[in-house]
């Protein structure tokens, strides 16, 4: 089985990843890994590569509107030239690319899909704060131009990230039927992660005895995830905005996102009372902030 994950950066995906990397090592597939077996492998794990544990290790697929490569965090990017022969050699599989003809194309030929959904909310403020994080500092140091702290970088580019998030999210819900995408939601996973857990498991097909279910819990908490990977796990919290947005960006994010944030149920004011959730049925259509109009049920052809 070969295992895609996907969402938009800072949504919960190196947590995914480490639920579905440890359901892998608990059941009885075979872990495959097409960058373990690329001569750059080794000449990479000498580089200094400090966001997370295991970076190193990530099957890490990015999708262009006409090319697909596979890469090492930052620091390489090599184009792959049969997605067949890459998704075969991977068990599992992380991009963050955002939909597309192409990556339709490519994203189809995995068994499984799974896509994780945050508040759009709380992914501007986790963005904000990983931008001026040491990592990004050093290798991506072009994402600040005149901003000094997180929230100046915050303002100036409020409208960018909640208008990705809602073309991303929007993108991958279009074919939530015809592609079978299990979508699962940051905010899920903190209220009740053993349910979430049993859903991703029934979704894979893997029957795990409570004893193992226990053990990956324990795995993927906060608490262990923050001691193996500090440069990265920064909080693990949720709803994080209600304080820390002011009353105009909320608002703000309000005009732009309000249809998207109503259909999966996230919350319109500061009383964080409901649990985001798929709707049981998707509308025709979604009005996007660039004015463009996403066709939620795809065509027939």
């Amino acid at each position: 089985m070969h295992t895609l994950k996907i969402g938009i950066p800072k949504s919960g995906n190196f947590w995914l990843h480490t639920i579905l990397h440890n359901i892998i090592d608990y059941s009885d597939l075979k872990y495959e890994s097409f960058m373990a077996n690329q001569p750059i492998y080794e000449v990479a794990k000498n580089l200094e590569m400090n966001l997370f544990k295991g970076q190193i290790n990530i099957n890490f697929l990015d999708i262009t509107k006409n090319a697909v490569f596979y890469r090492i965090g930052n620091m390489f990017r090599y184009p792959i030239d049969d997605i067949d022969d890459y998704i075969n050699s991977s068990t599992l599989v992380w991009t963050h690319a955002q939909m597309s003809d192409n990556v339709l194309n490519s994203i189809k030929k995995f068994d499984k899909l799974i896509y994780i959904i945050r508040d759009p909310r709380d992914i501007l403020i986790s963005w904000s704060n990983f931008v001026f994080s040491p990592y990004m500092q050093r290798y991506y140091p072009f994402l600040i131009v005149d901003e000094t702290d997180p929230e100046t970088y915050l303002n100036k580019n409020m409208t960018t990230i909640v208008s990705d998030w809602m073309n991303h999210v929007g993108g991958y819900l279009k074919h939530q039927k015809d592609l079978n995408i299990h979508f699962v939601f940051y905010e899920r996973l903190l209220h009740d992660f053993d349910r979430e857990l049993e859903k991703i498991l029934a979704y894979l097909g893997i029957d795990l005895d409570v004893k193992a279910r226990g053990e990956i819990k324990e795995k993927v908490s906060f608490n262990h995830m923050k001691k193996d990977s500090p440069n990265h796990i920064r909080k693990g919290n949720l709803g994080q905005w209600v304080d820390l947005l002011s009353d105009a960006q909320k608002e703000e994010v309000l005009e732009m996102a309000t249809p998207l944030l109503k259909l999966l149920n996230y919350p319109l004011n500061s009383q964080i009372d409901t649990i985001p959730e798929l709707p049981e049925k998707l509308p025709e259509n979604l009005n996007l902030p660039d004015g463009k109009v996403v066709l939620l049920k795809p065509s027939n052809h």
